[in-house]
């Protein structure tokens, strides 16, 4: 992949985290009252489930490189996912469950952590850990088949998805249990291979446009629900066709013409995405730092919701620095060396 290319996908990358942060920031800043300013309140809604497109942006870079660079290796690439994601994963797990819990060195002690810590009861956000867990055991097998494809078929992919996802949105808007769940990229796989189809897709730039609009369109139809639509959609947060087509828009407009910012900013964005996971690990930490030391929370405003979640980033970016390059650095030297 060219350079500049490669930086605006590090581009993206931190606004996937500066995204997640925004929306856990949320829970400590009230923009509104509901009851006497709804317009407000459903703006503050309208933000929150846009936000809420990190979590499909952050999957789908995960899966576009790891579908892309596998070399054919499976027990090196599990060892490989475990030393880079799974290690740090749980040793922030630990930190946090140390602040709950307290430290004890006996075996129950470590049992309750291990238990807890697969059933993500420790930190809520860390289950993205977890699902991404289960698509790197099938990676190896999902790139050799995407491989396989032709443009035709990919282009069949997509689509069979986004029916699939539709069909699965209808069920529970009306609030019926979806019997149809054997569909082989349901749930978080899919958008593990999102960013790798629409890449491998080849589109041309009237259809990277088209893209774009169906993105626009999507943001738009969440905001309808959002304002208008007293029912709820439960898959507007996650696997709506809405929510699928905002995140391939953001994906295209980032990755393909974000040159207009990284070329002017590649050192600093390729920096900061060394460090961006343990943005994500860390995060919880400054989080609750700014609400125990420094703000009330339920603060209102726009504006201390956009500086307490770039505070909460540069904190947390500020933490992984001195980690990534004294423990982080050192131990992956150490146990992936040949």
């Amino acid at each position: 992949m060219e350079k500049k290319m490669l930086a605006n996908y590090n581009l993206l990358r931190i606004l996937a985290i500066f995204l997640v942060i925004s929306t856990h920031m949320l829970s400590g800043v009230w923009i509104a009252d509901p009851a006497s300013q709804s317009m407000a309140w459903h703006v503050r809604e309208i933000i929150h489930t846009a936000a809420l497109s990190c979590n499909g942006l952050f999957f789908m870079l995960s899966g576009r490189f790891i579908l892309e660079r596998f070399d054919g290796n499976i027990p090196a690439f599990y060892w490989k996912r475990f030393i880079k994601i799974g290690i740090p994963a749980i040793c922030a797990g630990l930190l946090y469950y140390i602040q709950l819990h307290g430290f004890s060195l006996s075996i129950s002690y470590f049992k309750d952590f291990l238990k807890a810590f697969l059933q993500v009861q420790i930190v809520g956000y860390l289950w993205f850990v977890m699902a991404l867990a289960g698509f790197y055991l099938a990676a190896p097998f999902l790139s050799r088949m995407l491989n396989c494809l032709n443009k035709k078929e990919l282009y069949w992919l997509l689509g069979g998805a986004v029916v699939y996802f539709l069909i699965q949105s209808l069920y529970g808007i009306f609030s019926m249990e979806p019997p149809m769940e054997a569909y082989i990229f349901t749930n978080w796989g899919f958008y593990c291979i999102l960013g790798f189809l629409l890449d491998r897709m080849e589109l041309t730039s009237r259809q990277i446009t088209g893209f774009l609009a169906a993105g626009l369109l999507g943001f738009i139809l969440i905001s309808v629900q959002e304002i208008w639509f007293t029912g709820q959609n439960p898959a507007v947060y996650t696997f709506d066709p809405s929510m699928i087509f905002l995140c391939i828009g953001i994906y295209l407009l980032v990755t393909r013409f974000g040159t207009a910012v990284s070329r002017h900013l590649e050192g600093p964005i390729n920096t900061i995405s060394r460090y961006i996971f343990f943005v994500y690990l860390f995060h919880g930490l400054t989080h609750n730092f700014i609400f125990d030391y420094l703000v009330e929370p339920g603060i209102p405003g726009y504006g201390a919701w956009l500086l307490l979640t770039l505070l909460s980033f540069f904190m947390a970016l500020a933490l992984s620095i001195p980690v990534y390059h004294l423990l982080y650095q050192p131990m992956c030297k150490l146990l992936l060396r040949k």
